[in-house]
Protein backbone atom coordinates (compact mmCIF):
# COMPACT_ATOMS: atom_id res chain seq x y z
CA UNK A 1 0.00 0.00 0.00
CA UNK A 2 1.23 3.49 -0.84
CA UNK A 3 1.74 5.87 2.05
CA UNK A 4 0.97 9.51 1.45
CA UNK A 5 -0.08 12.64 3.23
CA UNK A 6 -2.00 15.63 2.03
CA UNK A 7 -1.41 19.34 2.56
CA UNK A 8 -3.08 22.31 0.91
CA UNK A 9 -1.68 25.66 -0.17
CA UNK A 10 -3.16 28.61 -2.02
CA UNK A 11 -1.95 30.13 -5.28
CA UNK A 12 -3.84 32.65 -7.37
CA UNK A 13 -7.44 32.06 -6.20
CA UNK A 14 -7.08 28.31 -6.29
CA UNK A 15 -6.43 25.63 -3.74
CA UNK A 16 -3.53 23.36 -4.53
CA UNK A 17 -3.53 19.98 -2.85
CA UNK A 18 -0.11 18.42 -2.47
CA UNK A 19 0.03 14.65 -2.16
CA UNK A 20 3.36 13.07 -1.20
CA UNK A 21 3.66 9.47 -2.25
CA UNK A 22 6.14 6.92 -3.51
CA UNK A 23 6.99 8.33 -6.91
CA UNK A 24 10.04 9.78 -8.65
CA UNK A 25 8.66 12.85 -10.37
CA UNK A 26 6.32 15.77 -9.74
CA UNK A 27 2.94 15.70 -11.42
CA UNK A 28 0.39 18.48 -11.92
CA UNK A 29 -3.30 17.95 -12.56
CA UNK A 30 -6.07 20.54 -12.76
CA UNK A 31 -9.08 19.02 -11.01
CA UNK A 32 -11.34 22.04 -11.46
CA UNK A 33 -11.18 25.83 -11.66
CA UNK A 34 -10.88 25.85 -7.87
CA UNK A 35 -8.49 22.98 -7.31
CA UNK A 36 -5.14 21.72 -8.59
CA UNK A 37 -3.51 18.49 -7.50
CA UNK A 38 0.26 18.16 -7.17
CA UNK A 39 1.78 14.72 -6.62
CA UNK A 40 5.33 14.74 -5.24
CA UNK A 41 7.95 12.22 -4.08
CA UNK A 42 7.76 11.55 -0.35
CA UNK A 43 11.29 12.77 0.36
CA UNK A 44 11.15 15.92 -1.74
CA UNK A 45 11.33 18.90 0.60
CA UNK A 46 8.59 21.51 0.73
CA UNK A 47 10.81 24.33 -0.52
CA UNK A 48 11.45 22.51 -3.81
CA UNK A 49 7.77 21.72 -4.17
CA UNK A 50 6.84 25.36 -3.58
CA UNK A 51 9.44 26.52 -6.08
CA UNK A 52 8.05 24.09 -8.61
CA UNK A 53 4.51 25.36 -8.05
CA UNK A 54 5.63 28.99 -8.29
CA UNK A 55 7.42 28.27 -11.56
CA UNK A 56 4.15 26.98 -13.00
CA UNK A 57 2.08 30.07 -12.18
CA UNK A 58 1.87 31.15 -15.84
CA UNK A 59 0.90 27.59 -16.79
CA UNK A 60 -1.89 27.66 -14.19
CA UNK A 61 -3.16 30.99 -15.47
CA UNK A 62 -3.18 29.89 -19.10
CA UNK A 63 -4.99 26.65 -18.29
CA UNK A 64 -7.63 28.41 -16.20
CA UNK A 65 -8.21 31.01 -18.92
CA UNK A 66 -8.68 28.18 -21.40
CA UNK A 67 -11.14 26.45 -19.08
CA UNK A 68 -13.09 29.69 -18.63
CA UNK A 69 -13.18 30.19 -22.39
CA UNK A 70 -14.52 26.68 -22.93
CA UNK A 71 -17.14 27.17 -20.22
CA UNK A 72 -18.24 30.43 -21.83
CA UNK A 73 -18.56 28.67 -25.20
CA UNK A 74 -20.58 25.83 -23.65
CA UNK A 75 -22.95 28.33 -22.06
CA UNK A 76 -24.18 29.33 -25.52
CA UNK A 77 -25.98 25.99 -25.77
CA UNK A 78 -29.33 25.46 -24.06
CA UNK A 79 -30.02 21.74 -24.36
CA UNK A 80 -33.04 21.84 -22.09
CA UNK A 81 -34.69 24.31 -24.48
CA UNK A 82 -33.43 23.46 -27.97
CA UNK A 83 -32.50 20.51 -30.18
CA UNK A 84 -29.32 21.20 -32.12
CA UNK A 85 -28.03 19.97 -35.46
CA UNK A 86 -24.73 20.96 -37.07
CA UNK A 87 -24.05 23.42 -34.26
CA UNK A 88 -27.35 25.32 -34.60
CA UNK A 89 -30.75 25.07 -32.86
CA UNK A 90 -33.37 23.52 -35.14
CA UNK A 91 -36.38 23.13 -32.85
CA UNK A 92 -37.54 23.66 -29.29
CA UNK A 93 -37.56 20.69 -26.95
CA UNK A 94 -41.17 21.43 -25.97
CA UNK A 95 -42.11 20.31 -29.49
CA UNK A 96 -40.80 16.80 -28.80
CA UNK A 97 -43.78 15.64 -26.77
CA UNK A 98 -47.09 16.87 -25.45
CA UNK A 99 -46.62 18.10 -21.87
CA UNK A 100 -42.82 18.07 -22.18
CA UNK A 101 -42.41 21.02 -19.80
CA UNK A 102 -44.09 19.05 -17.00
CA UNK A 103 -41.86 15.99 -17.39
CA UNK A 104 -39.29 15.09 -14.76
CA UNK A 105 -35.67 15.90 -15.59
CA UNK A 106 -35.00 12.19 -16.16
CA UNK A 107 -37.90 11.82 -18.60
CA UNK A 108 -36.92 15.02 -20.44
CA UNK A 109 -33.39 13.71 -20.93
CA UNK A 110 -34.78 10.39 -22.20
CA UNK A 111 -36.96 12.14 -24.79
CA UNK A 112 -34.10 14.43 -25.87
CA UNK A 113 -31.74 11.47 -26.25
CA UNK A 114 -34.30 9.57 -28.34
CA UNK A 115 -34.57 12.59 -30.64
CA UNK A 116 -30.81 12.71 -31.24
CA UNK A 117 -30.71 8.96 -31.85
CA UNK A 118 -33.43 9.43 -34.48
CA UNK A 119 -31.18 11.94 -36.25
CA UNK A 120 -28.24 9.55 -36.49
CA UNK A 121 -29.15 8.49 -40.04
CA UNK A 122 -27.25 11.53 -41.36
CA UNK A 123 -24.04 10.27 -39.78
CA UNK A 124 -24.59 6.70 -40.99
CA UNK A 125 -25.28 7.84 -44.56
CA UNK A 126 -22.19 10.03 -44.46
CA UNK A 127 -19.99 7.13 -43.36
CA UNK A 128 -21.33 4.87 -46.09
CA UNK A 129 -20.89 7.61 -48.69
CA UNK A 130 -17.23 8.17 -47.80
CA UNK A 131 -16.49 4.46 -47.41
CA UNK A 132 -17.81 3.76 -50.90
CA UNK A 133 -16.16 6.81 -52.45
CA UNK A 134 -12.70 6.20 -50.99
CA UNK A 135 -12.66 2.43 -50.73
CA UNK A 136 -12.82 1.96 -46.96
CA UNK A 137 -14.24 -1.31 -45.64
CA UNK A 138 -16.93 -0.89 -42.99
CA UNK A 139 -19.36 -3.66 -42.03
CA UNK A 140 -21.56 -1.76 -39.56
CA UNK A 141 -22.13 1.79 -38.42
CA UNK A 142 -23.89 2.22 -35.08
CA UNK A 143 -24.55 5.05 -32.64
CA UNK A 144 -22.95 4.72 -29.22
CA UNK A 145 -23.16 6.34 -25.83
CA UNK A 146 -19.87 7.47 -24.34
CA UNK A 147 -18.75 10.23 -22.00
CA UNK A 148 -15.17 10.21 -23.27
CA UNK A 149 -15.10 9.19 -26.95
CA UNK A 150 -16.54 10.50 -30.21
CA UNK A 151 -16.03 7.22 -31.99
CA UNK A 152 -14.32 3.86 -32.30
CA UNK A 153 -13.46 1.28 -34.95
CA UNK A 154 -13.12 -2.41 -34.16
CA UNK A 155 -11.05 -5.13 -35.76
CA UNK A 156 -14.35 -6.62 -36.98
CA UNK A 157 -14.89 -3.45 -39.07
CA UNK A 158 -17.68 -2.09 -36.88
CA UNK A 159 -17.67 1.68 -36.54
CA UNK A 160 -19.34 3.36 -33.61
CA UNK A 161 -19.99 7.10 -33.56
CA UNK A 162 -21.25 8.96 -30.51
CA UNK A 163 -24.93 9.78 -31.03
CA UNK A 164 -24.20 13.38 -29.96
CA UNK A 165 -21.96 13.89 -33.00
CA UNK A 166 -24.99 15.17 -34.92
CA UNK A 167 -24.87 18.28 -32.73
CA UNK A 168 -21.41 19.20 -34.07
CA UNK A 169 -20.72 21.37 -37.13
CA UNK A 170 -20.47 19.33 -40.32
CA UNK A 171 -16.69 19.69 -40.65
CA UNK A 172 -16.22 18.10 -37.23
CA UNK A 173 -18.63 15.27 -38.02
CA UNK A 174 -16.58 14.57 -41.15
CA UNK A 175 -13.38 14.68 -39.13
CA UNK A 176 -14.69 12.06 -36.69
CA UNK A 177 -15.82 9.88 -39.58
CA UNK A 178 -12.51 10.06 -41.44
CA UNK A 179 -10.62 9.52 -38.20
CA UNK A 180 -12.47 6.27 -37.63
CA UNK A 181 -12.36 5.23 -41.30
CA UNK A 182 -8.58 5.56 -41.23
CA UNK A 183 -8.51 3.14 -38.32
CA UNK A 184 -9.67 0.50 -40.79
CA UNK A 185 -6.12 0.73 -42.17
CA UNK A 186 -4.16 1.68 -39.05
CA UNK A 187 -5.46 0.45 -35.67
CA UNK A 188 -3.29 2.92 -33.77
CA UNK A 189 -2.30 6.60 -33.69
CA UNK A 190 1.19 6.28 -35.13
CA UNK A 191 2.50 8.77 -37.74
CA UNK A 192 1.23 6.57 -40.58
CA UNK A 193 -2.28 6.89 -39.22
CA UNK A 194 -2.16 10.68 -39.14
CA UNK A 195 -0.73 10.78 -42.68
CA UNK A 196 -3.76 8.78 -43.78
CA UNK A 197 -6.12 11.18 -41.98
CA UNK A 198 -4.38 14.13 -43.63
CA UNK A 199 -5.27 12.79 -47.09
CA UNK A 200 -8.94 13.40 -46.36
CA UNK A 201 -8.71 16.17 -43.76
CA UNK A 202 -5.72 18.37 -44.71
CA UNK A 203 -6.56 20.68 -41.79
CA UNK A 204 -7.02 17.84 -39.28
CA UNK A 205 -4.75 19.55 -36.74
CA UNK A 206 -7.09 22.55 -36.65
CA UNK A 207 -10.11 20.25 -36.40
CA UNK A 208 -8.51 18.29 -33.54
CA UNK A 209 -8.26 21.50 -31.55
CA UNK A 210 -11.69 22.72 -32.57
CA UNK A 211 -13.44 19.53 -31.47
CA UNK A 212 -11.99 19.97 -27.98
CA UNK A 213 -14.26 23.01 -27.62
CA UNK A 214 -17.21 20.63 -27.86
CA UNK A 215 -15.91 18.12 -25.32
CA UNK A 216 -18.52 19.39 -22.83
CA UNK A 217 -21.14 17.66 -24.99
CA UNK A 218 -19.88 14.27 -23.92
CA UNK A 219 -20.80 15.05 -20.31
CA UNK A 220 -24.31 16.40 -20.90
CA UNK A 221 -26.99 14.45 -18.97
CA UNK A 222 -29.15 13.37 -21.90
Amino acid sequence: MLHFFLVSVKILTMEIKIVKERRKTLLLKIVSREEILVKAPIRLNDAKINNFISSKKKWFEDKIKKMESLEEFANHFYFDKYIYEFGEPIMETKELAIGFSSFSARKKNKVIREQYFSMFSYVKDRVNEYAEKYGFKVKEVNPCVSTCKWGSFSSSKEMKINFKAIILPKDLIDYIIFHELCHSKHMNHKPQFWKEVEKYCPNYKVLRQKIKEFSFLLKTPF
